[in-house]
């Protein structure tokens, strides 16, 4: 289908559909030169062989009977040579007068073969040329059929040849008559010059030759049943020397036709342009048609598929391919527009990639500022309490952390922090917290030096952190402990484990569902805008290679964390990528384990 809807097939196609009726006119006008040519020579042909028939066979035939009918009824020795036996004298002399007479008038009738006379009483046959068994079993064939009326030339069999015979009888017993050779009726159609291959024969009512011919018995079946068609029409030959026109009329006066078969080849020789046309037309318009589809294939559709091909490389991301100048104009311009596109588009992405960075980093500074506001106010609060109550020393405290606090909050010009950074950094948090709830929270922070210094995007563990304490202590009492941990992955080498843990009692199931499907990542979700920028910013900064779990109690996967959470407690498990020590300066790294 794609191939149906190609700009090369469509050219294709439109040339093809303008070159194939022109060919098929050239063709069929040369088809009908040629028929028009058979029908000229058929019509040529056909009027000579009448011509002839008429003028020199029936005419002679005609004549001849026309003869025999003035003999019979003129002549006293024909009429009266019944009257005498076989063996009077007077008998044998009336019969040599009417043979010399024969023989007198044969002069004027050089078509005719022999006159003769036949007595019937004495079946005595007598010819005037030659002898009279020559025409052996002819006195048996006029003694078997009625000649009492004047007949037509009728075509008798005398040995392997045929000839015409035509019989008057001039008394009961007397019989005169006339053969004719059908051989020599042929010498005025020999003047015709019909060719190598071409010839004039004879045939019967049922067309059987009666003369010498080269047609097979296939061309002779062909003919038989068609021999009342070559009175108005001719026909064409197939025969394994080549083509040959037949044409044929046939006499009035006997049921012979005379055929005449002239070869297709002779009939156009005088139209040889005709002739190979018929095969130069169509292999010319093939080579023709297969130059100009090479052509266009160089000139045309080998650059357009250059230009296809250099397109979908620019899709599947390759900026660098390049298209080679054609000595065409348009298809010059075409290339030339398609590299300098190229090139812009090249710098327009690189462009898009700095301007994607550039947002990148300032999304990534305006997430890391994005602080609650409650937390500040309630610091503020604890100072000015602890002032009130004259506990400078916790004053001082209190102040150091939230300086630090406030001074790793405020450095908005990182992108990343080291785990250890991090973990100090809530350390300050939780100390904090501690202060504002001196009996009822407590902490434990253990990470391993190889962990320490792997890079991760600020402030990506204090908002679960603060989540615990501020969805999971409660005031009955209890003492609320968070664990923070980091360790190595169980099942992959490159990646490691930063778990946040807690005793309380844990995320309710609809709320754990959520956390766990991802609808967390909303960011239109209010209460939920810590969790949300923690994993937009892990997204911008390690892709798919990182992931948070979130689980309750031994579901998390830590079994017993020694902080007896028993069956409850929320845990938060970041897996982050490693990335080797990265630390950009700053804070001192925290020790490997402490205690708050």
């Amino acid at each position: 289908m794609n191939v149906l809807r190609s700009l090369q097939f469509k050219l294709l196609l439109g040339i093809f559909a303008v070159l194939a009726p022109l060919v098929a006119y050239l063709l069929y006008n040369n088809f009908y030169a040629i028929h028009v040519v058979r029908e000229k020579v058929a019509s040529s042909n056909g009027d000579l062989v009448d011509m002839f028939i008429q003028s020199k066979v029936d005419q002679v035939l005609e004549d001849t009977g026309k003869y025999l009918l003035t003999r019979a009824g003129s002549d006293p020795d024909v009429m009266s040579l019944n009257l005498f036996d076989y063996n009077d004298g007077e008998y044998q002399l009336r019969k040599v007068r009417i043979i010399n007479r024969f023989r007198d008038d044969l002069v004027l009738y050089n078509t005719i073969d022999t006159f003769f006379v036949y007595a019937r009483n004495a079946r005595d046959l007598t010819v005037t040329e030659g002898s009279s068994e020559r025409l052996a079993g002819f006195a048996d064939w006029l003694d078997k059929n009625d000649r009492s009326a004047n007949s037509r030339w009728t075509v008798f069999p005398n040995g392997s040849e045929y000839g015409l015979v035509t019989t008057v009888q001039a008394s009961p017993d007397v019989i005169l008559g006339a053969w004719i050779d059908l051989g020599s009726l042929l010498e005025p159609f020999r003047q015709l010059n019909l060719g190598g291959g071409g010839e004039v024969t004879i045939v019967d009512a049922q067309g059987r030759p009666l003369t010498a011919t080269t047609l097979t018995e296939e061309g002779l079946e062909y003919i038989r049943p068609r021999l009342a068609q070559l009175d108005s029409d001719y026909l064409l030959l197939d025969e394994p020397s080549g083509k040959r026109l037949a044409v044929g009329t046939k006499s009035r006066l006997s049921d012979i036709r005379v055929l005449v078969l002239v070869p297709e080849q002779n009939l156009l020789s005088r139209l040889p342009f005709f002739l190979r046309a018929a095969w130069i037309i169509p292999i010319g318009a093939a080579l023709v048609l297969s130059l100009y589809v090479l052509l266009l294939k160089r000139v045309l559709f080998t650059p357009l598929r250059d230009l296809i091909r250099g397109m979908r490389r620019i899709i599947q991301g390759d900026l660098n391919f390049r298209l080679a100048e054609d000595r065409s104009r348009e298809l010059s311009f075409l290339a030339s527009t398609y590299n300098s596109m190229a090139d812009q588009i090249k710098q327009l992405r690189i462009g898009i990639y700095e301007q994607e960075l550039l947002v990148k980093k300032a999304e990534l500074k305006h997430l890391q500022v994005q602080i609650n506001p409650h937390f500040y106010l309630n610091s503020l609060h604890i100072i000015y309490n602890l002032a009130t109550l004259q506990l400078h020393k916790n004053v001082q405290k209190m102040s150091l952390y939230l300086a630090d606090y406030f001074k790793f909050t405020i450095r908005t010009h990182r992108t990343h922090v080291t785990v250890g950074e991090e973990l100090k950094h809530i350390r300050n948090y939780l100390e904090i917290q501690k202060m504002r709830y001196p009996d009822q929270l407590d902490y434990e922070i253990e990470i391993e030096e190889p962990w320490s210094g792997q890079p991760i995007p600020a402030l990506s563990v204090q908002p679960f952190v603060e989540n615990a304490i501020v969805h999971g202590m409660s005031m009955d009492g209890e003492t609320f402990r968070v664990r923070i941990q980091a360790k190595e992955h169980p099942e992959d080498p490159e990646r490691f484990v930063l778990t946040v843990s807690d005793n309380g009692p844990g995320f309710p199931p609809e709320y754990l569902e959520k956390l766990r499907s991802g609808r967390y990542a909303e960011e239109g979700e209010g209460d939920h805008i810590g969790i949300w920028n923690v994993i937009h910013r892990l997204n911008l900064y390690f892709g798919d290679r990182a992931k948070i779990e979130f689980a309750n109690g031994p579901d998390g996967g830590d079994g017993d964390n020694g902080l007896n959470v028993g069956a409850q407690g929320a845990v938060v498990r970041l897996v982050l990528p490693l990335a080797g020590d990265i630390s950009e300066g700053g804070d001192d790294h925290v020790q490997s384990a402490y205690r708050g």
